[in-house]
């Protein structure tokens, strides 16, 4: 028995007015008549899923496939599955509607997001290049092909996707700006600046296009583009480009020598980042108590791995703004060494698994070591594969267990230096919090020494350190040392490391391609009279500086 046109028309009015717990209600009651209605069914299937009760959505697009196995009710099953994190079922449910519509595209690229999530990159990318090639304007499946080549560091291939989507809309801003960026990280300059300007003459209001033509040009009084932001209105933007804003005028009275307006602006984007922040201090004391309590008995635990890395990794730690870039960028010039720049596969991993003592500790660092190798073997099969993310010192003890074979390599750098670089480094990452006044910065300092000196204590004959002072000196005679520490030996071309055109996508893009410059930790001196806080907090932890 089929429902008549007035239960139909009552479930689709319902349906049309969102009214999703109407439509199960009355969809459920009539189900009780007519058990096998395939409009019912599916109805109230589609309400569970609108209500993200993904649960319920489960059952009902089951039952529908054994009325009738249509594609499109397996696309909607595997979508389900997807957010119930089934993913081997959710890639068998895309797989079926593929095999019964060869030509389904928007299968293709979800099959592509499932495969990305699992980590099978390869067959992610060739998904969403099967759903563009079956739909020439699937814009979706661009946009997720486009990402997964950004986060794998693929720039050639991610260019030429940026281009294509600029195809069907050369307006599109999200995609100009992120296609300036790609060109500052790859060191082309001048290219990227001309995309920011572009979208600057689309629309006059767009903060971060301003921010980053001014983070990588200085400015002097004559230049128009700051000429242009200082006539913008703050009230305007959102706090998110308030802080931008604040930070490109700061960047550009600095290099007029306007100190007064350069700090003015900067503590109004750092005080403005804060007050938005979830960075809490307590939880940071409280981690770096529980590192050093887990390693407390702990020294070197003899694991007998089995395996051999075929690339072996090498750790660059320190503060940030320590120096670590330009480290990278010089190591990376050797033969044997890949930069991959900062990783965030470390820190994931034991965040998942936790500080908590395990009961097993050879399962615990080789649970570390296969999920980190797990994923660094896709980025090279160089000897050496470098980790350049400075707040990996966190976690040298476990490193040094998981990675016998890994080098680590912490840059040391004066400490007035690096409080005050961080300071006026506006990071993306709110991880990096801890820099947005001068005291917490200087607190999280203290934090890092500690810390540092308890691995020093430790593992001293496994940490190769380095004062950035001494290298930028002499940084031919320091490389050298670095590579012995690396069995490694010297190759000329590191000389102009300088000209080493791979991809830097840290805040230090644009230094590590200047050449070496001394005396750079002093800099913080000419700013002594500004930054009293940050210097009284570190002599009241006792650091010298």
């Amino acid at each position: 028995m089929n429902l008549n046109n007035l239960d139909k028309t009552k479930i689709l009015n319902l349906y049309k007015e969102k009214n999703y717990k109407g439509v199960i209600k009355l969809g459920l009651k009539l189900l009780k008549k007519n058990p096998k209605d395939y409009q019912l069914i599916y109805s109230i299937g589609l309400s569970y899923v609108n209500l993200q009760n993904y649960i319920e959505a489960d059952k009902y697009f089951h039952k529908l496939l054994y009325v009738q196995k249509k594609p499109e009710i397996f696309f909607i099953q595997a979508n389900i599955h997807k957010q119930l994190k089934k993913y081997d079922t959710a890639i068998t449910y895309f797989e079926e509607a593929i095999q019964l519509n060869p030509n389904f595209s928007e299968a293709y690229n979800n099959l592509g997001n499932i495969k990305k999530r699992i980590g099978k990159i390869e067959e992610a990318i060739s998904c969403f290049k099967k759903a563009i090639e079956l739909k020439k304007n699937n814009i979706l499946a661009y946009f997720n092909l486009a990402n997964t080549y950004r986060e794998n560091r693929y720039f050639n291939e991610l260019i030429e996707t940026y281009e294509k989507i600029l195809s069907f809309n050369p307006n599109d801003i999200k995609t100009l700006y992120n296609l300036g960026s790609v060109y500052l990280f790859l060191g082309e300059i001048s290219k990227g600046k001309n995309f920011f300007k572009k979208i600057i003459k689309i629309n006059k209001n767009h903060v971060p296009s301003y921010r980053n033509i001014i983070s990588v040009t200085k400015i002097n009084k004559e230049n128009e583009i700051f000429k242009q932001l200082e006539l913008l209105k703050a009230d305007v933007f959102s706090d998110e480009d308030k802080i931008l804003f604040y930070d490109a005028l700061s960047k550009g009275y600095f290099d007029q020598d306007n100190d007064k307006l350069g700090f003015k602006y900067l503590d109004k984007s750092n005080s403005l980042k804060k007050k938005n922040s979830k960075f809490s201090f307590e939880k940071t004391e409280k981690q770096f108590k529980q590192i050093k309590t887990f390693f407390e008995y702990i020294d070197h635990i003899e694991i007998d791995f089995k395996d051999v890395l075929k690339s072996k990794p090498i750790f660059i730690v320190g503060m940030p703004r320590s120096g670590t870039s330009l480290i990278e960028q010089v190591l990376s010039s050797h033969s044997q060494i890949y930069g991959a720049g900062e990783l965030d596969f470390l820190p994931k991993i034991i965040d998942k698994i936790g500080l908590k003592k395990p009961a097993n500790l050879n399962s615990f660092f080789t649970q570390i070591r296969n999920s980190y190798y797990d994923q660094i073997k896709r980025i090279s099969n160089d000897q050496y594969i470098i980790d350049k993310l400075p707040v990996n010192y966190r976690w040298v003890g476990f490193i040094i267990n998981a990675f016998p074979e890994a080098k680590i390599i912490h840059i040391e750098r004066n400490p007035m230096a690096v409080c005050w670089s961080n300071y006026k480094t506006s990071f993306v990452d709110y991880g990096m919090d801890f820099n947005l006044s001068q005291q917490d910065i200087a607190k999280y300092y203290s934090l890092y020494f500690d810390l540092i000196n308890f691995w020093k204590s430790k593992y001293k004959k496994n940490i190769f350190h380095i004062n950035y002072e001494n290298f930028v000196n002499d940084f031919e005679e320091n490389s050298k040392k670095i590579l012995n520490f690396l069995d490694l030996k010297w190759e000329d071309q590191i000389k102009n490391y300088d000209k080493n055109m791979r991809p830097v996508t840290t805040a230090s893009f644009q230094q590590v391609r200047e050449g070496i410059k001394k005396n750079t930790s002093s800099v913080w001196k000419k700013y002594r009279n500004y930054l009293k806080p940050m210097q009284e907090t570190l002599n009241n932890m006792n650091i010298k500086f």
